[in-house]
């Protein structure tokens, strides 16, 4: 009799930086495949590390200097506060995420910064309009917000609704604020 050699379970080597934003403490998460998790400001540097380790209780944390990708990715969250919105792509690590929450937060990863669309107007383009709790849901449990801004959908009837990130509604709004400042600034830009 054969025995058989069966592997053991792929362990993910997982990693963690808790820095500092204009609007406080942040963290962020990142496996080998990309940014797994972003922690918004709004709380203590404790209860990022604490979040994390109930999350990825595997996880470590990164040494200074992070490599050049995640420290992009920090950069970006960083200028992101200070009022700088630029157009950056980041390998996202969404391998734990199902097909359907994967697909909400493609459709959501398109809007605009400064744009909103509606919970129902994504389960429109989801091809049911009647999944509008679960596009909900699944935007509730982005992992990575401003990666993936969650935070452009809004009710349809133009009221902010729900923001599960750390400050809630409010930096919700904030962001949303932000952006719109930041819109209306390029607009109203001529050329020389």
């Amino acid at each position: 009799m054969v025995k058989r050699a069966y592997p053991e379970k792929e362990k993910r080597m997982i990693q963690y930086w808790i820095f500092s934003t204009a609007l406080g403490k942040a963290g962020i998460v990142v496996s080998e495949k990309g940014v797994c998790r972003v922690i918004l400001p709004g709380w203590s540097k404790e209860k990022i590390q604490n979040f994390i380790k109930d999350q990825y209780p595997e996880s470590k944390p990164g040494k200074a200097p992070a490599p050049k990708r995640v420290q992009e990715a920090i950069n970006y969250i960083e200028r992101y506060f200070c009022g700088s919105i630029e157009e950056m792509k980041f390998s996202l690590d969404l391998s734990k995420l199902g097909e359907f929450q994967k697909k909400v937060l493609e459709l959501v990863s398109k809007i605009e910064p400064g744009e909103t669309r509606s919970y129902s107007w994504l389960a429109e383009r989801l091809g049911n309009k009647k999944v509008v709790r679960a596009v909900a849901q699944a935007l509730a449990h982005n992992p990575v917000p401003l990666f993936i801004p969650c935070h452009r959908v809004i009710g349809k009837d133009g009221s902010l609704k729900g923001f599960s990130a750390p400050g809630g509604v409010n930096l919700k709004n904030f962001l949303l604020k932000l952006e719109q400042r930041l819109k209306d600034k390029a607009r109203t830009k001529t050329p020389l």
